[in-house]
Parts: C-alpha cells; sequence; structure tokens
C-alpha cells in the first residue's frame, strides 16, 4: 500500500520501523470510515421520519445539542468542523420542527444557548432504542470482554481528542453551564 514515491497512506517513508503501525492506522481509518457511513445512513433515514426537509446532518446536530447541551452554534460548528452557514440552516430547521429551544444566556445576552425540547428528547430515546437494535443486531456474537475492549477503546480515543474551547462570550456562557 505505497504511492508512487514509496510512503504508506499516512505519508512515512514505507519500510520503516512504523510500517507496521502506519498500516494499522489506516487499517483503523478506514473501519472508522465504514462506522461513519453506517451511522450517516441511519441519521438520514431517521431524520426523514421526523421531517421530509431534515437531513442526516441535522440529526447529528440534535444529538449533539441533546447530549451537549445548552450549547452555541458556534460550538456545534466548531465540533462537527462544519460551516456555520449549514449549521445555521440546520438549527433553524430544528427550531421550526419544534426540537431545539434558543434562549439567550443569563450572564451574556447576546450569546443564544440551544438546548433540546422534551419532544426532542422524547424522539431520540424512541430512535435510540431502535439504532441499539441495529447495533444490538452487529454484536450479536460478541463476547462481554470484546464489548467491553472496544468501548474502552474507543473512549480513550474519544477522550484524547482536543477540547474544542469556544473564546469570547459564547465560550464563557457554554463553559458555565457545563461547570452547573
Amino acid at each position: 500500500m505505497e504511492d508512487q514515491n514509496g510512503r504508506s497512506p499516512l505519508g512515512t517513508p514505507a519500510g520503516t520501523a512504523d510500517a507496521p503501525r502506519d498500516d494499522r492506522i489506516a487499517q483503523i481509518i478506514s473501519e472508522f470510515s465504514e462506522v461513519f457511513a453506517f451511522a450517516r445512513s441511519h441519521w438520514a433515514s431517521y431524520a426523514q421520519e421526523v421531517d421530509s426537509e431534515l437531513k442526516g446532518v441535522g440529526m447529528m446536530v440534535l444529538q449533539l445539542v441533546f447530549k451537549k447541551g445548552p450549547v452555541t452554534a458556534t460550538g456545534l460548528g466548531q465540533m462537527l468542523d462544519m460551516d456555520k452557514a449549514v449549521v445555521s440552516r440546520q438549527i433553524a430547521k430544528l427550531r421550526e420542527l419544534g426540537l431545539v429551544d434558543a434562549e439567550p444566556a443569563a450572564e451574556d445576552r447576546r450569546v443564544v444557548l440551544l438546548t433540546t425540547t422534551p419532544r426532542a428528547v422524547e424522539l431520540l430515546e424512541r430512535i435510540r432504542a431502535r439504532w441499539a437494535h441495529a447495533y444490538h443486531e452487529r454484536f450479536a456474537d460478541w463476547s462481554p470482554e470484546d464489548l467491553e475492549g472496544l468501548r474502552e477503546g474507543l473512549h480513550r480515543f474519544n477522550a484524547s481528542a482536543h477540547d474544542i474551547r469556544v473564546d469570547g462570550p459564547a465560550g464563557r456562557c457554554t463553559r458555565g453551564h457545563a461547570a452547573e
């Protein structure tokens, strides 16, 4: 798996001591891509059930608001590495559907904090139950030890990501709410 310059997909020269590790990491990246495709197809399917105009990215935004809220649109854009306009359109659609509330932060009224509505929480709980069923099917022949190893590894991987901090009033307000 080398390019014409003798480099692995991760850019290290082939044949170096790190080549087996680099190959494993390339394979892990490939596996993550398949997981993302599986998740995206489910998000898109569930989004269509909520509303024909809602897209899979809208479900991703809704899920993040649920998990990380109260959160700002800027914070969501950074977490998802998405353009502000895309995030704003999704939030507008979610608000229109009665799934997300937007309230000024008590600390700074210029900052708008997003939270999920009770309707969204109920909807997400139903979707998570169905989504869990899809995962249960995929994990049917995994041992409890296999599952725990995957959970620990993913947790460790996710915990190693840098904490995204938003500067300015929005960052201060969301950090203040997270500490409560």
